[in-house]
């Protein structure tokens, strides 16, 4: 029979050890359930981080643009239409739900400057910016927002206020604003306008590993269309009334576009129901 003391320093030792798996199973459970709600998040955050880049790498996306645009937007002095209290109460909508909401899937605003030197949409210009972007957020509108004469930096604290910034495209329109676009916000998408191949690569230089899109001329070569789509992010052209010029508006679709603007968008989305 072991000695007593012996036993005793047996049963001491199994209970030492008993006590330190169960503290290592308790460890390993708690860091399992840290590493599994992190990436929970991360994939969350990637679901929703590239919503612009992810839209329009699985199909063309039509951006109304002039009143195809501003006319979704509701005047701040009216009465909130049904829609848009709905829309307010809900939780962000899936596209799914979008696609039967007879919205349209981005919209192209120009950003002004209001009497009261606060952020505006023109054509609209008692819509204050925020508010815009707080409605397209709710309806899961992707945004393009043209530049002319305003501060990226301002643009950009709207788009991050709002949730916007990865479901917007900073349009400048000269190689200073587009440089100062990119500074503003490495995360947001800045379109370029090119008329060659020499501007494409000089955007593509200045871009550097951001995000950026390019602008096209309708009547670019096809040459020019190929680089741009394997270089940028995005091509973006825009398109004439299709019921007016429909070889034109054709032959714009048959090149590697991923966005088109449009005052028409319901008439050139018919026409691309019937290719």
């Amino acid at each position: 029979m072991p000695d007593p003391d012996i036993q005793d320093s047996i049963d001491d030792q199994k209970r030492k050890g008993s006590f330190l798996t169960r503290s290592c199973r308790r460890n390993v459970l708690i860091g399992l359930s840290v590493i599994a709600i992190a990436g929970g998040g991360l994939l969350w955050r990637d679901s929703h981080a590239d919503a612009l880049l992810t839209r329009i790498h699985h199909g063309l996306v039509i951006c109304a643009s002039g009143k195809a645009a501003t006319t979704t937007l509701p005047s701040p002095t009216a009465e909130t239409s049904r829609t848009d209290k709905l829309l307010a109460e809900l939780p962000l909508p899936t596209p799914e739900i979008l696609d039967t909401s007879g919205l349209p899937t981005m919209v192209a605003l120009d950003v002004v400057r209001n009497n009261d030197g606060k952020l505006a949409i023109a054509g609209n210009s008692s819509l204050p910016l925020h508010d815009a972007l707080k409605l397209s957020y709710k309806r899961h509108e992707l945004v393009m927002l043209s530049l002319r004469g305003i501060p990226a930096a301002e643009v950009v604290k709207e788009l991050r206020a709002t949730g916007m910034r990865k479901r917007a495209v900073l349009m400048a329109h000269d190689l200073m604003s587009a440089h100062d676009a990119l500074e503003a916000d490495r995360a947001v998408v800045v379109a370029m306008p090119v008329q060659s191949a020499s501007d494409a690569h000089k955007a593509k230089l200045l871009a550097g590993r951001h995000p950026y899109a390019l602008y096209l001329p309708a009547n670019a070569s096809s040459s020019l269309f190929a680089a741009a789509h394997r270089d940028a992010d995005a091509v973006i052209v825009y398109s004439p009334d299709p019921s007016a010029n429909l070889l034109a508006t054709q032959k714009l679709l048959d090149e590697p576009v991923d966005i088109v603007i449009t005052e028409h968008p319901d008439r050139l989305a018919s026409m691309m129901d019937g290719i």
